[in-house]
């Protein structure tokens, strides 16, 4: 730090974790020498020609900037914030012409320091605070950008408006973003490399008064980092974090019509869009099946210039529900299908009378009177949950200091007063840093339209900027005939929904998901990727994805891994052909997705009868295999019929390889003789995938279809022993905690449900027919003192539970409120299982005890 020049010059250790450094013209009472914030452990100190310093207790990370200018009026204060008891540095100093106060927070008992600065005058939007000249030099960083806040690792130039996340290869780390201000808030580098966090250059000038604050967290993993920093964001608010099952959206099962349903602009011409949903629900209600909500997506409103509802590229002209499709409105629809409702909004279209009935800024209504009046339309109709789409996109206002956080704002002040809830859809990262300043905003979509293989990484990731920040993630619609996108859905432990055609339901799985009554049985936290995924996907991308989550119960606390492969290697062949040198008749040569050889690759145009064709030379007589390297990022197979010399076909199935960057290898074995052959693959049905290269090498191939995924109990909070259960397997082993475990996992992926093995010798693995079996809404209570106890939950219409577990010997179980059947044991395998009755109560104790 530089020193001005015949300056003597004071340090003073202060409690909480500061150290001053001030003139000896000032004065200031201070603990002892030597005092730091109890648990952080974090040191600031500020010299008098404006230079600070922030060391931080563990990791030791030191952090350094100035404001350049003197200061003066330098001042310790202490408090208490939503956040927790602080310490703080506050000063003063001109910048740019312009009084400047500034301080530096730090927490007693977190890992946080929190910057602020204020303009004590109007002035141009400049010398943004802070601005860290020095920082820990970590090889890794983590930003946001775009729609869903699709995750971006070691991205070159400026954060913009996501978080901005630093890391190394343990998973330590810190976290640098904005604490206010979230709409026009910036993090980026200065033209001297400082890592700044200010207000968007977009703004020219700040209004007396403005006070802008920038939050700095750090730790040990990177899950621990992100939950501080969300945490502190929300307390600092005062935000309410929603539970898991705060509203109906939340708790119940859904049905969903927006895009990638079966009835999205789609209905049986027979019934009329109306009548169609309540086929569906009637179909659920008769086989049994419990739909807790209806979500109505763009088509239910008049839209254009026309004002028709299936005017499906413009916007709203108003939002309501549209004449044709419900004669009798919207609260009498809902009234005749029986379930609470979540409906769709967009951006205003430019022929609306709402531009000239309300204030408008951009394409949306920032007016109070419109919020309020819409939202008492819908809670008046039956509707739970308000879903604001299109928020990257043409749901804008103009770009100013105050315009995105009015719309978003009042928005969130209508839904509130009239007791809805809101979900963001196509949000930006700054979108979700401003929900923490309101408690109706509880749930957001972090993937792109229609839930499938190819959304499963950008879902994860994005779940877990969600989740820090108390927003339940939702997935978007599936099929429920779609075990795994299913299973992904309920373990966000946000809303789960499906959008299937009448009859066409999976009614097994959907049981596995929610009770009777529709309550969706789920984990306590959002499943998000492990940190050492994170650091594996930023040193080199590709490897399996494990992502985690658990069900707390104590010191019998559970976890759940979904595991899945992404790059599982190929083979190389004896002799590689590219498709770009193909015969091409229908597909086209395209460059658009990374990680192709040669100068492209083949991209097939039509669903049927492009094909691409080689000319290959083999040198004897004998087996080959073909091996056909390609890419899809599709949602199920993209079938090619693949024939040799002109012969009879045969159709291989090109599955999903996640998405459209990752390459896989199909195999043909073959019988060729010497010589020249053709090689042709022909689209069957399904517009086929990329194609990058024919490889042939001789012999029968055996191409790897799995991929090692590796975690450890401990990092899932299982303590002890633990017994890893493979549910799709149905098999289980006793594992360490802290042991590695590997398992070879598909990239259709596995799920393994991770339980501590308690005193009595017992692993209870709970709910044998729920996806997250020992989710809170089942398994009430769980210990073990030597011998097992567990409440078990029943819902309204719920019949029997199967309960099961692992035990070194056979198990007897009794119930109190309830019954308690036979205990089956399997002396191979260490399995049991027990059926469990209700009673007149909602619960049933349960007690397991070894024999």
């Amino acid at each position: 730090m530089s020193r001005p020049a015949r300056r003597s010059l004071r340090r003073t250790a202060v409690a909480g974790a500061l150290a001053l450094t001030l003139p000896v013209s000032l004065t200031l009472t201070s603990a002892p020498a030597g005092a730091r914030t109890p648990t952080s452990g974090t040191t600031v100190a500020v010299g008098a020609d404006g230079g600070y310093t922030i060391d931080t207790g563990t990791p030791h990370y030191h952090f350094a900037g100035s404001v350049g200018a003197p200061v003066s009026h330098v001042r310790h204060v202490t408090g208490r914030d939503g956040a927790g008891a602080y310490h703080e540095v506050d000063f003063d100093y001109t910048a740019g012409g312009v009084a400047r106060s500034s301080g530096i927070r730090t927490y007693d008992g977190s890992p946080v320091v929190l910057f602020s600065t204020t303009y004590q005058q109007a002035a141009a939007n400049a010398y943004p605070f802070p601005a860290l000249s020095a920082r820990p030099s970590l090889p890794h960083t983590e930003t946001f950008a775009g729609c869903f806040a699709n995750r971006q690792f070691d991205v070159k130039g400026d954060a913009g408006f996501s978080p901005y996340l630093a890391f190394d290869a343990s998973g330590s780390g810190y976290l640098l973003s904005a604490a206010s201000n979230f709409t026009t808030a910036v993090t980026k580098y200065d033209s001297a490399g400082a890592l700044t966090s200010g207000v968007s250059s977009g703004v020219s000038s700040l209004p007396a008064g403005f006070t802008q604050r920038t939050v700095l967290a750090y730790g040990h993993g990177i899950n621990d980092v992100y939950g501080t920093w969300g945490r502190t964001l929300t307390a600092l608010s005062g935000k309410h974090r929603p539970s898991q099952d705060a509203t109906n959206t939340l708790a119940k099962l859904g049905y969903w019509t927006d895009n990638g349903a079966t009835y999205y602009y789609n209905y049986d011409k027979s019934l009329g869009y109306a009548g169609t949903l309540k086929a569906v629900r009637d179909d659920w209600k008769a086989k049994g099946l419990p739909m807790g909500n209806l979500q109505l997506d763009s088509w239910f409103y008049p839209k254009g210039p026309n004002a028709v509802w299936d005017d499906n590229p413009e916007g709203e002209y108003r939002y309501e529900a549209d004449k044709t499709l419900f004669p009798d409105g919207l609260k009498a629809f809902q009234q005749s299908v029986g379930v609470p409702m979540i409906t769709h909004a967009r951006w205003i279209d430019p022929s609306s009378p709402y531009h000239q009935e309300y204030k408008m800024s951009g394409k949306v209504v920032t007016d109070p009177a419109f919020w309020n009046d819409r939202m008492r339309y819908l809670k008046s109709s039956g509707v739970d949950t308000f879903e604001q789409d299109w928020l990257c996109s043409n749901a804008q206002p103009d770009f100013n200091l105050t315009d995105r956080a009015a719309f978003l704002t009042n928005m969130a002040k209508a839904a509130a007063a009239n007791g809805l809830d809101i979900q963001y859809c196509m949000p930006l990262p700054q979108d979700f840093l401003q929900s923490t300043l309101y408690d109706s905003v509880t749930n957001s979509r972090v993937s792109n339209d229609r839930f499938e293989r190819s959304k499963w990484d950008s879902f994860l990731y994005a779940s877990r900027l969600a989740g820090a920040l108390g927003v339940w993630p939702w997935a978007d619609v599936a099929m429920s005939t779609e075990t795994q996108n299913l299973l992904l859905q309920n373990l966000s432990a946000g809303p789960v929904g499906v959008g299937d055609a009448v009859g066409k339901e999976s009614v097994a799985n959907l049981n596995k998901v929610a009770e009777a009554d529709g309550t969706i049985v789920k984990p306590d936290t959002p499943i998000v990727p492990d940190d050492a995924t994170y650091v594996r996907d930023a040193a080199q991308p590709g490897g399996a994805m494990v992502a985690t989550t658990g069900s707390r119960h104590g010191s019998l606390s559970a976890g759940y891994v979904f595991a899945y492969a992404r790059s599982v290697p190929t083979p190389k062949p004896d002799t590689t052909y590219e498709a770009e040198d193909a015969t091409l008749s229908g597909p086209v040569v395209n460059t658009d997705h990374a990680g192709y050889t040669g100068r492209g690759f083949a991209d097939y145009q039509h669903d049927s009868g492009d094909y691409v064709q080689w000319n290959v030379d083999v040198p004897a007589d004998g087996k080959y295999t073909l091996l056909f390297r390609y890419a899809n990022g599709g949602f199920g197979p993209r079938p090619l019929a693949v024939s040799v010399d002109g012969g009879t076909a045969s159709t291989q199935p090109f599955d999903t390889t996640g998405d459209w960057g990752t390459w896989s290898a199909q195999p043909v074995v073959v019988t060729l003789s010497a010589g020249r052959h053709t090689v042709r693959a022909t689209a069957t049905g399904a517009n086929g995938p990329n194609i990058d290269n024919l490889g042939i090498s001789a012999g029968a191939i055996t191409v790897p279809t799995t991929e090692d995924a590796t975690f450890r109990p401990a990092d899932l909070g299982v303590t002890g022993k633990a017994y890893l259960y493979d549910y799709f397997a149905g098999t289980g082993k006793v594992v360490g905690a802290a042991d590695d475990y590997t398992a070879q996992v598909t990239r259709d992926g596995s799920y393994f449900q991770v339980v501590p093995v308690g005193r009595s010798g017992i692993a209870f693995l709970g709910d044998a027919g729920k996806f997250v079996s020992l989710g809170s809404q089942r398994i009430r209570s769980l210990s073990d003192n030597g011998t097992v106890h567990a409440t078990v939950a029943f819902a309204h219409g719920d019949g029997p539970v199967t309960l099961h577990g692992y035990s070194p010997t056979p198990v007897s179980a009794s119930a109190a409120g309830g019954s308690a059947g036979q205990v089956d044991y399997d002396t191979a395998t260490h399995l049991f299982s027990v059926t469990v009755s209700p009673g007149h109560g909602a619960t049933v104790a349960v007690t397991l005890t070894r024999r």
